[in-house]
């Protein structure tokens, strides 16, 4: 699960430079996705959830080396309506993943019958969806914008948090 968490931080938290016509990602979101494949080939004997989230991951990774190339030479800064439904496409796969990583670990505490704060997980996760959806409906007016990407960062650590924690409980529990 270490990887996992890797893999969401450094999704999660991108940071690029923007330079005279193109983006460069300092952190790409490629690294990030190889590193929740292979949490995710940890994880699993313990839940078919994680099994069935690989080639969704795969996908990510391929679909994010192309983003981060088309950003690299300014393809979607020079057309920044493609830009944002990729960013969509982008969100909604990544959300896909996040969830099924969290149904993952609540099958893990059902089954195995411990506590691995998935319930608090889960909850996190559902605001986390709803602020995203919410950024990209609103993306339309700046104000609303800048407001709701500074809430889905903020979300973002608390899912972090919320994570961690379940990362060690299972740590913890299954050393």
């Amino acid at each position: 699960m270490r990887n996992i968490f890797i893999g969401f931080l450094l999704i999660f938290f991108n940071f690029s430079i923007d330079t005279d016509g193109s983006k460069i990602g300092l952190i790409p979101d490629f690294i990030g996705y190889i590193s929740i494949l292979r949490g995710a080939a940890e994880m699993v004997d313990k839940s078919d959830f994680f099994s069935n989230i690989k080639p969704y991951v795969t996908g990510m990774l391929i679909y994010s080396s192309v983003l981060y190339v088309f950003d690299l030479f300014g393809f979607t800064l020079s057309y920044p309506m493609f830009g944002y439904i990729l960013g969509f496409i982008s969100t909604a796969i990544s959300l896909f993943i996040s969830y099924n990583i969290v149904m993952g670990i609540n099958y893990i505490e059902r089954t195995y019958s411990c506590f691995l704060n998935g319930i608090r997980l889960m909850s996190m996760w559902k605001l986390l969806a709803f602020v995203n959806i919410i950024a990209y409906l609103l993306m339309i007016i700046p104000l609303l914008a800048l407001l709701t990407i500074i809430a889905v960062f903020i979300i973002n650590i608390f899912f972090l948090i919320e994570f961690n924690t379940s990362k060690n409980m299972y740590y913890g529990r299954f050393k």
